[in-house]
């Protein structure tokens, strides 16, 4: 799978904006780095140190080794935490539960995004 590197890390910017915005799981997390495992046949060593990940969020740099580096629009950021109202999760420090949904829907590149890295989460926009 494409943007895992730190030279291309725009797949693994998007789980870790996800993961720091409440929007999955430490749980769906792991499972996202299984699937990796599974249909990847070389995949950075940090995906193997995410199957077992249990630690604050935001010690996911540690683990990870460096900053994955991918620019987000305001809009996607709050288009990610609009999934997080979706799923009933609790968002910090976060826009309206109807701006962020609002943003959702404006930005359909993000939801197609997150059903191609979390096809297991089943979300109803």
């Amino acid at each position: 799978m494409n943007g895992l590197t730190r030279e291309n890390s725009s797949t693994i910017a998007f789980v870790v904006n996800c993961y720091l915005s409440n929007s999955i799981s430490t749980d769906e997390l792991q499972q996202w780095a299984t699937r990796i495992m599974e249909s990847t046949e070389a995949c950075p060593d940090y995906i193997v140190e995410l199957l077992s990940f249990d630690a604050p969020r935001f010690h996911i740099y540690k683990v990870i080794g460096f900053s994955p580096c991918r620019s987000f629009t305001s809009q996607e950021d709050e288009a990610i935490l609009g999934i997080t109202y979706l799923r009933n999760r609790e968002v910090f420090d976060g826009p309206t539960r109807e701006r962020a949904i609002s943003s959702l829907h404006m930005s359909q590149a993000v939801l197609a995004e997150f059903r191609t890295a979390f096809p297991f989460i089943q979300l109803a926009v």
